[in-house]
């Protein structure tokens, strides 16, 4: 079940760039996942200077409705969902870490470093291999891997406490 989930959304990510990129929006994230209202197709997208609005939301839907419907690439019934990340979006790619340098985030690892699996600091800046961020709990300065973050947010009471 893994794998055919892991197919859809690999699909609907080819199929899905070109629209995106057409409107001027990028992907942070896709989601097919079972819930108690049936199978959801969700996707979020955004501007890369930030905001997107409703009616948006309802160009992306409308055109990749559209595309689902023809490659017939789900054969049972779900809803699809466009919406924006929000403040608490998931951080995923250099991209996103490089958009959030000053700003306080908390990471959660796959593998401890040194003994700890979830780090909060302020986005210092990024490498190839990772973000940096000057961890609070250390006071010091951490290069975590990218392929070691399990999961990467913004830390919303930080944006507020300022």
């Amino acid at each position: 079940m893994e794998e055919k989930i892991k197919e859809v959304v690999d699909r609907v990510r080819e199929l899905l760039l070109p629209i995106l990129e057409e409107g001027g929006f990028e992907l942070v994230d896709i989601e097919f996942v079972r819930e108690p209202v049936g199978w959801v197709l969700r996707i979020y997208a955004d501007r890369p200077e930030g905001g997107i609005t409703i009616s948006d939301c309802q160009w992306i839907s409308e055109r990749i409705g559209t595309l689902l419907d023809v490659e017939d690439l789900i054969h049972h019934p779900y809803n699809l969902e466009v919406s924006s990340p929000g403040l608490d979006r998931p951080l995923k790619t250099r991209k996103d870490f490089e958009r959030q340098k000053g700003v306080v985030i908390k990471v959660k690892t796959h593998q401890p470093m040194d003994n700890q699996r979830n780090f909060k600091g302020e986005v210092v800046s990024t490498s190839e291999k990772g973000v940096i961020i000057h961890d609070v709990s250390r006071n010091a300065e951490v290069e975590i891997p990218y392929e070691n973050i399990k999961s990467a947010r913004v830390d919303i009471d930080s944006l507020f406490n300022k």
